[in-house]
């Protein structure tokens, strides 16, 4: 169970790093670049959020403590998909609809994490 959580953890997070990387959010044009910018202020707040939570979770799972852990996963989920939310309408207003793919696949594991435990 813990290499299972662990993996699967470790994958939503490279995963939407990753995508964020390879994306180019710079083409934003002038009229939509304050909203892009509040989303991805959003996303970057929010995923930190996530992987902190997400590695509280893991120690609480180390230690033995299932319950806690199941709860702090639920909140990385939570902050997750609001983060990957606000990736999403970043992209939209930058007009990267190609990317939104992606980000939708991503937002459906972080989904699957909430809905684990």
């Amino acid at each position: 169970m813990k290499n299972i959580f662990s993996s699967l953890t470790q994958s939503i997070i490279i995963f939407l790093i990753f995508l964020f990387l390879i994306s180019n959010p710079a083409n934003a044009s002038e009229t939509n670049k304050e909203n892009f910018e509040s989303h991805m202020n959003n996303w970057n707040q929010n995923i930190k959020l996530a992987s902190e939570y997400l590695d509280k979770a893991e120690n609480e799972l180390k230690n033995g403590d299932a319950i806690q852990s199941c709860i702090k996963q639920k909140q990385a989920a939570k902050y997750g998909i609001e983060a990957t939310e606000s990736l999403i309408k970043a992209f939209k207003e930058n007009g990267s609809e190609g990317d939104i793919k992606s980000f939708e696949t991503g937002l459906e594991k972080w989904k699957e994490l909430r809905d684990f435990c």
